[in-house]
């Protein structure tokens, strides 16, 4: 491991690609766990969802989670030991579908949902019910990926005064479609739902078939993706893998709302935009960005979407401004 940064005190080391997987189990994981505590908790509508909470016993604030789109808790181990590191306890859930929660399919691999609120109300019970419960935290940050960037700005609107800042990697603020204009590929999907047929995967998508695709994938660093393959390999509850006609259509419905009311986020808000991203489309990022009233766009042009699991030099400039970004307010 190698200190490229250190913020108030807190010397931050990461790992490089060399060794990362026998780092990430032999060290990560052991500090990780010891300070890890897990369970479920029931979401608004009786829904069982999974969590987990890193307590830093040093903590300066919190920080929640919102991962993305067939992504579980696991995958984000290293972003929470840079947390972690820093100075910051984390909380982290599987959102429903993903993971160990709620799935209202018996299909592990399908992305099913009705309406993104469901996911934005979630996420206000995790806050409610787990992160604030004893109200010890000086404040709260929401990091948020792809997807869970979605969430986080429909949350952001909804509940404009509970994080102090937002950091938003890749966020899905419009969907990339191909060459399918977003008007016919809504009237595709809701016709599926009109058919009962919104259970179907969308076109291209599929299930887990156990064949890795590192050069077609979101990252640019081969051992991060080989350490995440492997974990689905292991565990059926982390093979979601591909999007249901209902999921598409509740995103494309949740894009058009998150736009039209992106002015309701008062807070700092920090924006990553990957150039080389072929899952999401940068024109909402930035339509987003001008819409709300207090956030930064900042271009990674050569990652790909995962931005967490690029290659040293991208994360590391990643992270400076991810840390730099939160400690620029007194108040942390």
């Amino acid at each position: 491991m190698k200190k490229i940064f250190e913020n108030q005190n807190n010397k931050i080391t990461f790992l490089e690609e060399i060794d990362f997987i026998e780092k990430m189990d032999n060290i990560v994981r052991l500090i990780l766990e010891k300070n890890c505590s897990c369970g479920y908790f029931h979401s608004f509508d009786g829904a069982e969802i999974f969590y987990k909470y890193y307590h830093n016993p040093r903590e300066k604030a919190a920080v929640v989670i919102s991962h993305g789109f067939c992504e579980f808790t696991e995958k984000f181990e290293e972003v929470i030991f840079y947390f972690f590191q820093a100075g910051y306890s984390v909380y982290i859930h599987d959102h429903r579908g993903h993971g160990y929660s709620k799935r209202m399919l018996n299909d592990k691999n399908k992305v099913y949902i009705h309406s993104f609120d469901e996911y934005v109300l979630d996420l206000y019970s995790f806050i409610r019910q787990i992160v604030l419960k004893d109200g010890t935290h000086n404040k709260t940050v929401l990091y948020a990926h792809s997807m869970g960037g979605a969430i986080a700005a429909l949350f952001l609107e909804q509940y404009p005064d509970i994080f102090s800042h937002a950091i938003l990697t890749s966020p899905m603020l419009e969907i990339e479609l191909g060459k399918t204009p977003e008007a016919i590929a809504y009237l595709v999907m809701l016709f599926k739902k009109l058919t009962g047929s919104e259970e179907e995967y969308v076109k291209g998508h599929g299930a887990f078939d156990g064949v890795p695709c590192f050069k077609s994938s979101s990252c640019l660093s081969e051992a991060r993706y080989d350490y995440i393959f492997a974990k689905r390999v292991r565990d059926e509850n982390f093979r979601t893998y591909g999007a249901s006609c209902a999921w598409l259509l509740a995103g494309l419905r949740a894009v058009r709302k998150l736009q039209k009311h992106a002015g309701r986020v008062l807070i700092p808000v920090l924006i990553f935009q990957a150039g080389r991203d072929t899952t999401v489309r940068p024109g909402g990022q930035k339509r987003f960005a001008d819409r709300s009233k207090n956030t930064k766009l900042v271009m990674m042009p050569d990652s790909k979407h995962e931005i967490y699991n690029a290659n040293f030099e991208i994360r590391k400039e990643y992270y400076q401004n991810i840390f730099s970004f939160i400690e620029e307010n007194p108040n942390l």
